[in-house]
């Protein structure tokens, strides 16, 4: 998404990346990597701020007062609140919606348990809310992030008594605002044009691994295979927990040219993700002509129309998961309502771009001015 911002923004962007690590690595030493950087290297006028969520805002406050005088956008493209029923550890993610969590052990109509008392809250749990709370503007992937954002947040602050005379939330929903993140959607056009890309086949499924359920994903693919239908996989990310019995195909990381080749080959895209903010694979396969299976929380209700959710999008168990699978797997290309890519414009580079842009403006402008 940087990469694209900044080859279509009409502003000037100077990026400090912090070497891989693991996100509890990076939310505690952030701050400190980047404020030695600024010391050593910067020269310059900053007009304005923008991080990811991967950033302690506070801390890089305290450690670079010159940059508190300047506005401040932090995309949220992920989160890593502790979720309100789980105890709290360092680093621990807390992604995957209530409703599943006990939807897999059969009780979907079940009431969820009564909250676990916490433990000692673990190092990382309030760095995003201090983020959130130091920032001039917060933004999110999708309304679905935001609120499920807002949701963590309020439950947190009420777990710390310290917090209930001078609670942020106010504060923080004020400055809170969905902004869909540009893709470069003109790859599509560009591999059709290029690559030498063989027939379609309604039977390959592309699956994106990163992040995912897997487990499901092996228990839906085992009941489709019982039921006697034939499939491979196109699929990106680690292969090491999919079972070896599925023909599979795997297509780098990095490569994102490979990628939109595989959805365009492929004749169902298909996430085993509930509870994602966001999904590129899903937008691009939408747009190669893919068939669409989802899971039925998260962001994907955003990203179709209405007329298609009940085609597209699946309950928690693998049952469910190999009946749209077996729907998906028979239908042709071209099966999508024409209006079907009116929901998914915004995510345009240059237009998203220039929402980011006018936004970015504002804030600068609005502080020279004040």
């Amino acid at each position: 998404m940087l990469e694209t911002v900044i080859r279509c923004s009409r502003h000037r962007w100077t990026v400090l990346k912090l070497p891989p690590r693991r996100i509890e690595r990076r939310l505690s030493v952030a701050a400190n990597w980047f404020a030695e950087q600024l010391s050593r290297h910067w020269s310059g006028r900053v007009d304005l701020l923008f991080t990811s969520e991967a950033m302690n805002l506070s801390s890089l406050y305290r450690l670079v007062p010159a940059l508190a005088r300047q506005p401040s956008v932090v995309y949220f493209h992920d989160n890593q609140l502790p979720d309100p029923l789980a105890p709290s550890r360092a680093g621990a993610r807390y992604d995957e919606p209530p409703r599943w969590l006990y939807a897999r052990n059969g009780a979907v109509d079940a009431p969820p348990p009564p909250p676990i008392a916490p433990s000692r809250d673990g190092s990382v749990d309030l760095v995003n809310l201090n983020t959130a709370t130091s920032a001039t503007e917060i933004w999110f992937n999708s309304l679905y992030h935001l609120r499920s954002f807002l949701g963590k947040a309020s439950k947190l602050v009420d777990r710390h008594p310290e917090l209930s005379s001078h609670n942020p939330m106010a504060d923080v929903t004020a400055k809170a605002q969905v902004m869909p993140p540009p893709i470069d959607l003109n790859l599509i056009a560009h591999v059709k044009a290029t690559a030498k890309l063989p027939p379609r086949d309604p039977r390959a499924i592309f699956v994106d691994t990163r992040d995912a359920d897997v487990t499901l994903l092996n228990e839906g693919l085992a009941v489709l295979a019982k039921a006697g239908e034939k499939f491979r996989l196109i699929t990106v990310g680690p292969v090491e927990e999919i079972s070896d019995q599925w023909t599979r195909r795997t297509i780098p990381e990095n490569d994102d040219f490979a990628q939109v080749a595989g959805l365009l080959e492929a004749g169902v895209v298909l996430s085993v993700k509930p509870g994602a903010a966001c999904d590129l694979q899903v937008i691009r396969g939408l747009l190669a002509g893919c068939r669409a299976v989802l899971p039925d929380v998260g962001v994907y209700a955003e990203l179709l129309p209405g007329s298609l959710h009940g085609d597209c999008l699946y309950g928690p168990t693998a049952d469910a998961l190999a009946e749209h699978l077996h729907n998906g797997l028979d239908t042709l290309v071209g099966w999508y309502p024409p209006d079907f890519r009116q929901t998914l414009k915004h995510f345009e580079a240059i237009t998203a771009t220039r929402a980011f842009d006018e936004r970015l403006n504002n804030l600068a402008a609005a502080h020279a001015v004040g």
